[in-house]
């Protein structure tokens, strides 16, 4: 039993594919950026843009990677524990799953939100490459909201891998 076809799938394989493209073409650009970053030390120079990028690139990527995870409620959890409790409080650790999950997520997306307007609206800018530091911190808004999109999927049509306890009835 894999995916249940949920009323949004179609919605949730344009986020998938979205997010798939956003994490690759971060990953090709982390991988770039630091084999010139290689090069140029070997061949004796410096570029001084190499350091701030691979570490923006390496933010943008680790926040999607997280998002995306929760797609197919592929995320870590460790439930050993939990298994061990009846039935009914696992049922309960399951909708505290989501409840936690969802709380994190929209903490992100308000917090973050935040943090990108302070960083615009005092202009900052990043050091060597002078890109607006919101730019870059804009992740992590849209990777809460990625992240809830990601949540509710694995609710609609990944149940039986995010219920604690399996399938016992």
């Amino acid at each position: 039993m894999e995916r249940k076809h949920s009323p949004l799938s179609k919605f949730f394989d344009v986020i998938d594919k979205l997010e798939s493209i956003l994490c690759g073409g971060t990953l090709v650009c982390l991988l770039i950026v630091v084999l010139l970053q290689v090069g140029s030390r070997l061949m004796g120079f410096r570029l001084t843009w190499t350091e701030e990028t691979t570490r923006f690139f390496f933010l943008w990527m680790m926040f999607l990677a997280v998002a995306a995870g929760f797609n197919r409620a592929e995320s870590s959890r460790v439930v050993i524990l939990v298994n061990l409790l009846p039935r009914p409080i696992q049922m309960l650790c399951t909708v505290l799953y989501y409840v936690v999950t969802l709380g994190f997520f929209g903490f992100m997306v308000k917090y973050g939100i935040d943090l990108t307007m302070q960083k615009f609206a005092f202009n900052e800018m990043a050091t060597a490459v002078a890109i607006p530091m919101g730019a870059v911190m804009i992740c992590v808004p849209l990777c809460g909201l990625l992240g809830i999109i990601g949540t509710i999927q694995s609710f609609l049509e990944y149940p039986h891998k995010v219920a604690i306890g399996g399938d016992k009835k």
